[in-house]
C-alpha cells in the first residue's frame, strides 16, 4: 500500500489530460506571439505550451510530477503486465539478440540504466543512442534479431519517431515506451508498453522517467523467466522490483527533508560532479539533467575512473561532488573519490545502502536506501535525483523550476524560434 501523502495528482493528471489528447500540436504562443513573449515573465510561455496552471512559488508542477512517481510506478508494475508479457513472448519468436535503445536527453537515459538489467538477467545485449544520432549515422546491425525501444514519455517527439520509422523499415522489432497510449510513436512500432501517468505538467519529464525505468525492469526480469535463465533467483528479484513504490512513499518526507536541507548549502556552487557505475551511470546522466533543466547549474556526470583520471583537476572547494552508490564491484573507486574529496576539502555528498559504512563517514551528508541491488538502487532512487536539483532551484529564491528559463523574454524568444509546435 502506497501512503497517502504520496498518493497526490496521478489520477487529477489523468482525468485532465482526458481534454489534452492533442496538446502537443497547441500552439503556445498563440495569436498574439509577441505579445505573449513579453509577457512571459508574468505567465511563462512553458504552462502555454504545457496547458498547466502557472505557478510562482514552491511547490511547482514539476514537484507535484515528482512526488506522484510512488503512485506511477506502483500503477505502471500493474498496467503493463500484459504488454510486457507479449513483448518478451515476441522477443523469443523473432530470436532477438540485441536491443538498441533510443530516446532524447531523459528518455535515452532509461535505456542506459536499464540496459545492464538485460545483460545481467536476460543475457541480451543492448546500448542506448540519442535519437537523432541514431538518425543520421547508420551502424550494421543484424536487424532481423534487433529490437528498438522507442522511449518518448509524450509519444510525440518528432526525432524519435523519425528514427523509430527509418529503424522499422529495416526490419527491427520496435517497441514503443510510453506514457501516452495511442500517441504518435505507437503507430510507428509493433507493439506499445504504455505506462502510467499521461503527460507531465511540470518543464521537466520527471516520473516518465520512473515509469518507463520500471517497465524495463519488469520487461528484464520476464525475459529472463521465459529464457529459462539459470543463475538469477526471479522470484526474489520481482518481489524487490515491486517493493520499490512502498518503499519510494514510506521514506517521501525523509527524502525531500534531507533534499531541502542539504540544497541550502549547496544551491549556489560553482558546478556538480555526478559518479555512477553501471546501471547507475545512467542515474547520474538523469540528475545532471535536472540540475541543468531545474536549478541552471552546471553539472557532469561521470564513471569513477573518469573522474580519476580526469576531474582530480577540475574539483575544488566550490564544486560539489555527488557519489551514487549501491553495492557494486566499484568500491575501491569510489572510495579513492571520497577520500580524495575529503582531502582537499571539497564537498562530497553520496546516496547510500542503509549498512554502508565504509565511504558514509567521509561524506558531508548522504541519503540512506533500503535498495542495494544496483539496478533497483537506480530505480529507487528517482525521486531524490530529481528532488534535490529542484530544492535547490527553490532555494536560490530566483529560479522556477518548471519553465527551463522561459519565463525570461529572451529565452521564451529563442524557444519560438527553435521549439515549434510539433517539431520536437
Amino acid at each position: 500500500m502506497l501512503s497517502e501523502r504520496c498518493k497526490i495528482n496521478l489520477n487529477d493528471q489523468e482525468d485532465k489530460i482526458l481534454d489534452q489528447k492533442d496538446r502537443k500540436k497547441f500552439d503556445f504562443l498563440g495569436d498574439n506571439p509577441v505579445e505573449r513573449i513579453e509577457a512571459t515573465t508574468e505567465i511563462p510561455i512553458m504552462y502555454y505550451a504545457l496547458n498547466t496552471t502557472p505557478r510562482k512559488e514552491h511547490p511547482f508542477n514539476v514537484y507535484n510530477d515528482i512526488k506522484s512517481e510512488p503512485t506511477a510506478v506502483g500503477k505502471t508494475l500493474e498496467v503493463v503486465v500484459d504488454s510486457v508479457n507479449k513483448v518478451a513472448d515476441e522477443f523469443i519468436r523473432r530470436d532477438i539478440s540485441h536491443i538498441v535503445g533510443i530516446g532524447m536527453g531523459t528518455s535515452q537515459f532509461v535505456m542506459q540504466s536499464s540496459g545492464p538489467a538485460f545483460w545481467e538477467w536476460a543475457h541480451i545485449t543492448s546500448e542506448d543512442r540519442d535519437s537523432v544520432e541514431c538518425l543520421t549515422v547508420d551502424k550494421p546491425y543484424d536487424f532481423q534479431h534487433t529490437a528498438l525501444f522507442a522511449y518518448s514519455g509524450s509519444g510525440s517527439t518528432a526525432d524519435t519517431i523519425a528514427a523509430t520509422k527509418k529503424i522499422h523499415e529495416k526490419g527491427a522489432y520496435c517497441i514503443a515506451l510510453t506514457s501516452v497510449a495511442e500517441s504518435p510513436i505507437t503507430k510507428e512500432c509493433d507493439d506499445t508498453i504504455a505506462c502510467a501517468g499521461g503527460f507531465d505538467t511540470g518543464g521537466s519529464d520527471t516520473f516518465h522517467y520512473a515509469t518507463r525505468l520500471a517497465a524495463s525492469l519488469l520487461l528484464a526480469i520476464v525475459l529472463g523467466e521465459k529464457k529459462g535463465i539459470s543463475d538469477i533467483n526471479f522470484t526474489d528479484l520481482r518481489k524487490k522490483l515491486y517493493e520499490i513504490p512502498k518503499f519510494m512513499a514510506e521514506r517521501w518526507e525523509y527524502n525531500e527533508e534531507r533534499c531541502k536541507s542539504v540544497a541550502k548549502y549547496y544551491s549556489h556552487v560553482r558546478s556538480i560532479i555526478i559518479v555512477g557505475a553501471g546501471p547507475n551511470f545512467g542515474t547520474a546522466e538523469e540528475m545532471e539533467l535536472k540540475f541543468e533543466e531545474m536549478a541552471h547549474i552546471p553539472a557532469k556526470s561521470m564513471v569513477p575512473t573518469r573522474h580519476l583520471h580526469g576531474a582530480i583537476g577540475l574539483t575544488d572547494e566550490k564544486i560539489l561532488t555527488i557519489l551514487l552508490y549501491p553495492k557494486n564491484n566499484s568500491e575501491k573507486w569510489f572510495d579513492q573519490i571520497a577520500k580524495f574529496t575529503q582531502m582537499i576539502k571539497s564537498p562530497c555528498i553520496a546516496i547510500l545502502p542503509d549498512d554502508e559504512d565504509k565511504i558514509a563517514p567521509l561524506m558531508d551528508w548522504v541519503w540512506r536506501t533500503p535498495v542495494d541491488t544496483e539496478h533497483l538502487f537506480a530505480l529507487y532512487v528517482v525521486p531524490i535525483i530529481q528532488l534535490y536539483p529542484y530544492m535547490c532551484a527553490v532555494e536560490q529564491g530566483d529560479i522556477n523550476p518548471d519553465c527551463q528559463k522561459s519565463n525570461i523574454p529572451k529565452h521564451a524568444r529563442a524557444w519560438s524560434m527553435i521549439l515549434k509546435p510539433g517539431g520536437h
